[in-house]
């Protein structure tokens, strides 16, 4: 309650007491030690940053681990999860030296280990599997050696839970295992290699507590080894474990990730031969599912087509399926849905894929579009006018998992194990830049007709907002 008024100081003054009451042999003494440390480690000063780094804990943090681990083995203990909530909090803040990892690593999987035989409480195997990953992401990003100790490490581990089917943990495998693809160098060892049959298996994806670790898995995979994607048939597999993820309501959102990782990392030439079935199989959905979830994710994925492959290859390739179907679907759904993209990367993505189709499409160009055209823009005007704090998702803070919670029928995501997202356009600093210097150019080639076709269709609060932009980037539509 009054952590947060408790000067700096003061706390530094003490922090050697607490660790020291981690080894008292009551338990409720080294629990509340444990989630004293736990809770200060969380305390932000007024400007949002943490009060408590890595240079205050630095001195006391050899100690501070080896009380840790040695509560763990106290009577009643053995699965105290206020202890282990603090192992993964401290891991998080502290500066990750070879000489802490290896210790902690060793220590992290015998407790697996031994959790495996008989998981009896979720809340502390939650927060194992958290530390596991915290320690992983953090030791290994700064130094790329540990990769192997941790992958001689949590290896068996892995296998075990995968091959003996410990339900338990069978999600927390595969994001530690996807944690592990991701910090790899292809060619990705073959030691991976071996799960490969076992990921593609629709055997696998029957149980819906599994489907997002094992997207997570297959996205990592997609990422480092593209070309072993593209032999003995197996795009052809995980395209139709995207078919499979995009029939559900439930699991549409997961098949779309799937398929962006696939535009992503594949050229044009290999997944040619299946992007007519991939757009059949979109439009079949959207036509009886035309939910703001599905169409959005949707957007994403028309806009990551273009900037990947190429505005030609994306209107080409849907009018293959129908003629006109591109200028059908821009019109009912790309303009009117454009506006309710969030993100940061995901506006920015479908800002700049929009502006490259009012720029570049021969079909939108053309003068029977004009009406799309001018409502396009107005659209992607509206979208990255939008403020900071409408747009942004705020990444949360790792939510506490319930105390009572038991093994459920539904997905837990590690915290720290997550995706980082990556944003496919890294060469371009600024959406709105990117727009009006792209309309500056293509008005050069043709003065005189944009800005009557702005007058029309464009609302007048953002044909303003366009002049600003204009002006504030030094560029005149003519």
């Amino acid at each position: 309650m009054f952590r947060n008024h408790i000067p700096k100081p003061m706390t530094l003054q003490f922090f050697p007491d607490l660790i020291r009451f981690l080894r008292a042999e009551s338990n409720v003494v080294h629990s509340y030690a444990a989630s004293c440390i736990e809770k200060l480690l969380l305390v932000k000063d007024e400007c949002g940053t943490a009060r408590y780094t890595s240079v205050d804990i630095s001195p006391v943090l050899l100690q501070l681990m080896n009380n840790l681990f040695e509560a763990l083995q106290f009577p009643e203990s053995e699965e105290n999860q206020y202890v282990m909530k603090c192992i993964m909090r401290v891991l998080g803040v502290a500066d990750i030296s070879r000489e802490i990892a290896g210790p902690c690593i060793t220590g992290l999987t015998l407790i697996l280990n031994k959790a495996c035989e008989n998981p009896k409480n979720p809340v502390f195997n939650h927060y194992v599997f958290e530390s596991v990953a915290v320690l992983v992401k953090r030791a290994c990003g700064k130094d790329a050696s540990l990769i192997s100790i941790f992958e001689t490490n949590l290896f068996p581990s892995i296998q075990k839970i995968l091959v003996e089917d410990v339900q338990e943990f069978y999600p927390y495998a595969l994001q530690l295992l996807a944690q592990l693809v991701e910090l790899n160098r292809p060619p990705i060892p073959q030691s991976y290699m071996q799960v490969f049959p076992m990921l593609l298996s629709p055997e696998s994806w029957r149980k819906a507590s599994n489907v997002p670790a094992l997207v997570r898995l297959l996205q990592a995979f997609l990422q480092k080894a593209p070309h072993e994607l593209n032999q003995e048939g197996r795009l052809r597999q995980v395209l139709e474990i995207f078919n499979k993820l995009l029939s559900a309501r439930s699991t549409d959102e997961q098949g779309f990730y799937v398929l962006n990782t696939v535009v992503e990392s594949l050229d044009f030439n290999v997944i040619a031969p299946y992007i007519g079935q991939i757009w059949s199989a979109l439009f079949t959905v959207l036509q009886s599912r035309q939910t703001g979830k599905f169409i959005k994710s949707l957007l994403i994925f028309m806009s990551l087509f273009l900037v990947k492959h190429g505005s030609t290859n994306l209107v080409d390739s849907m009018n293959g399926i129908q003629a006109n179907l591109f200028l059908v679907i821009v019109g009912q759904f790309w303009i009117s849905n454009l506006r309710l993209i969030t993100g940061v990367i995901e506006t920015k993505l479908t800002a700049v894929a929009s502006t490259r189709l009012l720029c570049e499409s021969q079909s939108l160009l053309d003068a029977a579009a004009v009406e799309q055209w001018g409502k396009m823009l107005n659209s992607i005007v509206t979208l990255v006018s939008r403020t900071e704090q409408d747009r942004v998702e705020e990444d949360p803070e790792m939510p506490d998992i319930a105390e009572n919670a038991g093994y459920s029928a539904t997905f837990v995501r590690l915290h720290n194990a997550g995706k980082s997202e990556d944003d496919p356009l890294k060469d371009i600093r600024d959406a709105k830049e990117f727009l009006v210097t792209s309309l500056a150019r293509l008005s050069a080639l043709s003065p005189g007709r944009y800005p009557q076709i702005i007058s029309q269709y464009v609302e007048p609060a953002n044909q303003a907002e366009l002049l600003r932009l204009c002006n504030s980037y030094n560029c005149q539509i003519v």
